[in-house]
């Protein structure tokens, strides 16, 4: 079964973040790299999750950051 969910910014953070595979916030980011969620979003939430994402203290890197967006927009 395939659903269809509009993602909070502070699930990616947290997925990112998760040093466990089995937490909610990574299996739901699984979930959309597996086709298994669609992402809802309207446009205008991108340029939060962008920023968000690139935020210093989270220390994500580019490729991680890209990898999530182009996820979402896919």
């Amino acid at each position: 079964m395939v659903y269809f969910a509009v993602t909070d910014t502070n699930v990616l953070v947290s997925a990112l973040l998760s040093k466990r595979a089995d937490t909610a916030t990574v299996r739901v980011l699984d979930a959309m790299f597996d086709g298994k969620i669609v992402p809802l979003y309207h446009e205008d939430i991108l340029p939060e999750y962008d920023e968000v994402l690139r935020r210093s203290k989270l220390h994500f890197i580019e490729e991680t950051i890209q990898l999530v967006i182009n996820a979402v927009k896919q």
